[in-house]
């Protein structure tokens, strides 16, 4: 479908800034035709085209490079303990971690882990996500139904270009990874999570098997310093921060000037539901108190906007199709209300009610009731966030597996939370001729076999299904984190 959007665009694009009273024409291919003033004729072939006036602003979609979508149906963890961990290998051996994460997201996965993936689907829209990684392994892959899948996206192409791994490398894994980066691919690597100096062997592995290179995407790094972006800078390569994760494990996050400094170019992700931020546009605000509470406002709103949106796409190799609003890219836009004179700041600033539509691969998926009618879309229903009604899109008759109502997501969780096997019943009873989609739980060690992951629930406490927006729950669980100890109470203000 053909769609105009007026507003104030925030292009991100290379030495231009947000353009008043512009409009982005999107063609029915789902690629950006044309960005220019509202006023000026549009077009040709755009006379029959949806148009909406949004009275907001227009940014390039939020794509979100650290993800753990299989554990996202839950809400935060409090670890059992007052001390911050110092290695990643640390609080998954606690007993509350299996009883209270693993065990629930096997269980759930295999029951009903097409709901679960929708769930957190629906979770990273709602904060203006139009990609996301950390869905890697499902029973069979997907290039995304509501939003795009990072790992298995290849617009259209089916030439898939970005791998990841969660486990540490070992020497056999290094040629892979090499050749990985000679075919133009990029690897996504969970590096130093921690702040042990025992985790530089991790990236001593890297620099000495010729593994630091542009393509490599390094998730935390929080353990890296001055000698080890000294070394990795030069040779290229990306970060992605996930400050909110960090601090509240670690109580210290990663020395993101120091990388941008020696050359990196620093994405964000929320990293996952039990210890992080409930979709990227609240990883934004974290990255934004930390910069001005303990970074002396080292990174502009610009730059930590960019975080969001043209690094990340920059990062994957994907600057051409995705990441900015530009003729030739692909529709992945966000539109939210307009607050400031700044738009980066207002993008910052934004909460869940703020967020309008949301388009992606020119289809809009999700926003106010209004705007969704005036563009014209079909299999629409209501979704409540926050108290306020918007309208979602999860059907879609053209993509493979969108064949479940926001209703029937919300039902088959509730369901698999008390009897798995009727929720896998009725998965079974949707998935004609195959499998049951399962999504698997991707931590390293998280991993039980299908069967076992069904028998186990009788001896598992399914938690409560989380809220789509950061809550009152949210904030009582910030102000009791021990391992946190207050160091970001000033999120609150944010919500306000």
């Amino acid at each position: 479908m053909a769609l105009i959007l007026t507003g104030t665009v925030v292009p991100l694009e290379p030495e231009t800034d947000a353009l008043q009273g512009h409009a982005v024409y999107v063609g029915d291919d789902g690629l950006i035709e044309a960005v220019q003033p509202a006023s000026d004729p549009p077009p040709a072939g755009y006379e029959a085209a949806s148009r909406l006036e949004t009275e907001g602003t227009i940014y390039p979609g939020l794509i979100d490079l650290h993800n753990h979508l299989a554990y996202n149906f839950r809400g935060l963890w409090t670890p059992p303990r007052s001390g911050p961990y110092t290695t990643r290998n640390q609080w998954p051996g606690e007993d509350a971690y299996t009883l209270q994460i693993r065990d629930p997201a096997n269980v759930i996965g295999a029951a009903a882990g097409k709901a679960v993936l929708k769930f957190a689907e629906v979770k990273a829209v709602v904060g203006g996500v139009t990609a996301i990684q950390g869905s890697a392994k499902g029973s069979r892959p997907y290039e995304g139904w509501l939003v795009r899948n990072v790992e298995y996206e290849t617009f259209g192409t089916g030439d898939r270009t970005v791998f990841q791994s969660v486990r540490t490398l070992g020497a056999s894994d290094f040629p892979t990874v090499r050749q990985r980066f000679a075919d133009g691919s990029v690897f996504i690597y969970h590096l130093a999570e921690g702040t042990s100096p025992t985790l530089l062997d991790e990236f001593s592995d890297l620099r000495d098997n010729d593994c630091l290179a542009p393509g490599l995407l390094g998730v935390h790094a929080t353990a890296l310093g001055e000698r080890e972006w000294g070394d990795w800078g030069p040779l290229g390569g990306s970060v992605v921060w996930s400050p909110f994760s960090n601090l509240w494990l670690y109580r210290d996050t990663t020395g993101v000037a120091a990388a941008r400094d020696a050359g990196l170019t620093i994405c964000l992700g929320a990293d996952w539901a039990p210890s992080g931020s409930k979709h990227l546009l609240g990883e934004l605000k974290v990255a934004d108190l930390w910069n001005r509470e303990h970074m002396d406002g080292t990174f502009s709103n610009r730059e930590l906007v960019e975080m969001a949106t043209t690094n990340p796409a920059r990062a994957l190799g994907w600057s051409d199709r995705i990441g900015s609003i530009a003729p030739g890219r692909h529709a992945d836009l966000v539109v939210t209300s307009r607050r400031s004179d700044d738009p980066y700041e207002d993008l910052i600033r934004a909460r869940e009610l703020d967020v309008e539509l949301v388009v992606v691969g020119g289809r809009p998926v999700y926003g106010r009731g209004e705007a969704m009618r005036e563009l014209g879309v079909a299999f629409t229903e209501p979704i409540y966030v926050a108290g306020a009604r918007r309208t979602i899109r999860l059907v879609d008759p053209e993509v493979r597996d969108a064949d479940m109502t926001w209703a029937e997501v919300v039902q088959a969780l509730r369901l698999a939370g008390h009897d798995p096997g009727a929720a896998r019943s009725l998965s079974a009873a949707r998935e004609i001729g195959e499998e049951p989609f399962r999504l698997i739980p991707d931590m390293p060690g998280d991993e039980l076999s299908q069967a076992r992951a069904l028998d186990a629930f009788a001896e598992v406490t399914m938690p409560p299904l989380d809220t789509l927006f950061h809550d009152a729950a949210f904030f009582r669980a910030l102000e009791e984190a021990p391992i946190l100890d207050g160091l970001l109470d000033g999120l609150r203000d944010y919500y306000e």
